[in-house]
């Protein structure tokens, strides 16, 4: 050992007692407790003395014959595996230790694992497959009845394992193909190693490659591709069904993925460790759990809390330039100072990859790790000391916080929410970002079926759609916000026998003019710009209308929280006119609003605090305050719509902070006066290729019979992130019935909690 390593190493033992005390502020704010004073970091120095594995990287996957059972030494009890997708958990301690992977440069988020040792648990009927993968021959596997297979090429292994779903066991091999540049997914029989299956997905490179096993028992798959950008990818009826996709910026060097917290974990070299939420329907945001700008992270890892002993999940980063391991979870932090054993003489590693396994010695399960060195090219494991494990394991304030979950979730569970499918979705608008907002509905009195749905894309144009989702018209009249349709609205004749002739219209809120532009519509439901109403508002946004005797009457109101209520008139050659009637204000910003003409109620949403009513029957009304924004309703509240289930009238709206609806029944003795029902989340239909919605901004219902599935009326709302794959926003459909369907079990769970 030279003596600037030595110099070396003596620096980082001194500096890590020190260096440890400076992460604490650091931890208890990046940890996933948000109380801080439950975080924990120990304040003494940890030093692990590294195992070098002599073999170079292998991997043995395990797999059960017969009736996939296994003997817990620890219960003293036979277990039968779930029918459910499974993956059995490798588990070994460092005194049994036998390497398990073929390390690849290219990706070091490679996962590898170790032999179980026997101490913990005995498996009856127990067959191991070993595998190896050397990046520039190809993958080999050998089973216990001698059974090979090998896979020819270059590659870069990112995740393996036996996955056992619905009494069927295979070998499920994750791969970036170097040749190629394509991901790879194989799955091969466990008793003959036969390739049973082989999928590719071409990529634009990769310089992170992981992967997870999801619920359905198929690989869920993270690629940052050369060009900075994050895909999610799940398999589902045998293909790649690409999830999103977003930039995520260079210097991602590996990445792990853990599908029971939904977290993407990020090694950024310019940055540190970020955190990503895998839920595909979440909001964008990246969180920083630690940086030092001294400190390039290069390798990631997550022990998942699908692994029964851990109580939350662990992750743990290196830096080839500190000779250490940091480790976190929910309510523990900690630098651990790693060390090889050279002849006798201690020196530090520089390592740029770690894997994160559970591991015994005896009935006592422990925490392992494999690193690599940069340097020399070698691979070592190491075990955490039984105390320091078993803060991870089994720390008291996990316990105190499962215990206020679940307190949360008692009462959340007062609430109930059901669960639809999309029956169909629009072709995507043109504009990127927030633009498509609002929608409406027109029917089509002659052929139903060849109804419209009428939606903005606020950014430049208003669209119209079938019931199929394809896009009909694109009038580019400015920044239309929000829309709605009227129907049989007077126009002034000249004729002799003054007969009266009547056409349906649809009116938006145009924020490039601040006025209310109106379009005619026939009966083929093609839109005709007739012209502009200006308004005295500053800066117009929602609106909505309603037809009395051939009149149409229209509310819209500004940012401020402003009212405009104005009488539309259609003349000779449909020139229109707009004359206001009304004016009011609500404290804040308002936008959807929904008028019920048979109760003569406008229902008007305030964003941030909730719904008011007010009586049309007169201009010399004021709103009331009827329902506040309460949990689990969550701002904004935008989108409002009516409708009928067996002879009840609901209110529903969105509840964007959560990407939900909140569905509140109305008093038919006083309109006035809403019960809230239950929460209505629409979900993705994975086998049709549709996702589900989130953070609605406009919606709109009908109970009208459009025919086929919407026979019993349509549903729209705007899908404020349209993935799978990721796209510009649209708007999604949902039959009447799948609606009235889902209120009703919303009634019934209400009712049997009341009762």
């Amino acid at each position: 050992m030279d003596n600037q390593k030595t110099k070396v190493l003596h620096r980082a033992l001194a500096k890590t007692a020190v260096f440890t005390g400076t992460l604490t502020a650091l931890f208890s704010c990046a940890a996933q407790d948000t109380t801080a004073s439950k975080t924990e970091v120990a304040s003494t120095v940890t030093v692990l003395t590294l195992t070098h594995l002599k073999k170079g990287f292998e991997q043995t996957l395990y797999y059960q014959s017969n009736d996939h059972t296994y003997k817990d030494t620890q219960a003293n009890s036979t277990k039968t595996s779930e029918p459910e997708s499974r993956t059995y958990n490798d588990t070994h301690g460092i005194d049994t230790l036998e390497v398990t992977r073929t390390y690849s440069d290219t990706h070091g988020n490679d996962t590898l694992e170790v032999k179980p040792s026997e101490k913990s648990h005995s498996y009856e009927d127990t067959q191991a497959i070993n595998l190896q993968i050397n990046e520039y021959e190809g993958i080999s596997l050998t089973n216990r009845l001698g059974k090979t297979q090998f896979i020819e090429g270059s590659f870069a292994l990112a995740h393996a394992e036996v996955i056992t779903s619905e009494n069927k066991q295979w070998v499920s091999l994750v791969v970036f193909n170097n040749n190629t540049q394509h991901i790879e997914v194989y799955r091969l029989s466990v008793d003959t190693l036969d390739k049973e299956q082989r999928l590719s997905q071409p990529t634009k490179g990769s310089e992170a490659l992981c992967a997870a096993t999801s619920a359905s028992g198929t690989p869920h798959i993270v690629n940052v591709d050369a060009t900075g950008t994050l895909n999610q990818y799940e398999l589902h009826n045998d293909q790649f069904l690409p999830l999103r996709n977003f930039a995520i910026g260079p210097g991602i060097k590996s990445c792990s993925v853990d599908l029971k917290t939904q977290n993407i974990y990020l090694a950024d070299e310019f940055a540190g460790v970020w955190k990503i939420d895998a839920h595909i329907e979440s909001e964008l945001e990246k969180t920083l759990i630690f940086h030092d700008a001294d400190t390039p992270v290069e390798g990631v890892s997550t022990v998942s809390n699908n692994i029964s002993h851990l109580n939350s999940s662990l992750v743990g980063w290196v830096s080839p330039d500190k000779s250490g391991v940091w480790l976190q979870n929910q309510c523990h932090a900690e630098f651990i100072t790693l060390v090889q054993d050279t002849n006798g003489i201690a020196e530090t590693i520089e390592p740029e990859f770690i894997h994160l396994a559970v591991s015994s010695r005896g009935i006592e399960p422990r925490i392992s790790l494999i690193v690599d060195d940069d340097a020399s090219g070698n691979v070592y494991a190491a075990e955490l000391p039984s105390k320091l494990s078993d803060a991870y394991f089994n720390d008291g304030c996990l316990s105190k916080e499962n215990e206020t979950g679940t307190s949360n979730n008692g009462d959340f569970s007062k609430h109930s929410t059901a669960n639809v499918f999309p029956s169909a979705e629009t072709q995507p608008v043109q504009n990127f970002g927030d633009a498509a907002d609002d929608p409406a509905i027109w029917v089509n009195a002659q052929t139903p079926s060849q109804s419209r749905i009428v939606g903005t894309d606020k950014k430049g144009a208003l669209n119209t759609y079938d019931l199929l989702g394809k896009q009909h018209q694109s009038l580019a009249v400015g920044r239309v916000n929000n829309v709605d349709v009227g129907y049989k609205v007077a126009v002034n004749s000249m004729n002799s026998v003054g007969d009266k002739r009547f056409t349906d219209i649809a009116v938006a809120s145009n924020r490039s003019h601040n006025s209310l532009s109106v379009f005619d519509i026939d009966k083929n439901g093609n839109l005709t710009h007739l012209g502009e109403i200006k308004t005295t508002l500053s800066d117009i946004y929602g609106m909505c209308l309603y037809v009395d005797d051939g009149i149409a009457h229209v509310f819209a109101n500004d940012t401020s929280g402003r009212f405009e209520r104005y009488k539309l008139l259609i003349g000779e050659n449909k020139v229109v006119e707009g004359k206001l009637s009304q004016s009011f204000s609500l404290p804040s910003q308002p936008e959807g609003c929904v008028v019920d003409t048979q109760t003569n109620t406008a229902y008007l949403g305030e964003e941030a605090a909730g719904v008011w009513a007010l009586d049309i029957s007169s201009t010399d009304n004021t709103p009331t305050f009827i329902a506040a924004i309460t949990p689990p309703v969550e701002a904004d509240i935008e989108g409002l719509a009516l409708f009928t289930v067996d002879e009840q009238k609901y209110l529903i709206a969105s509840s964007q902070g959560n990407n939900s609806y909140a569905i509140y029944a109305i008093n038919t003795e006083n309109t006035g006066q809403l019960t809230y029902t239950g929460l209505i989340q629409i979900t993705a239909d994975v086998n049709n290729g549709i996702d589900g919605v989130s953070e609605t901004d406009g919606l709109e219902a009908t109970n009208a019979n459009l025919g086929g599935i919407y026979s019993e009326g349509l549903w729209v709302v705007q899908d404020g992130r349209n993935v799978m794959p990721s796209e510009t926003q649209n708007f999604k459909l949902v039959s009447g019935a799948t609606l009235k369907e889902a209120i009703r079990r919303l009634v019934n769970n209400t009712n049997e909690l009341i009762n």
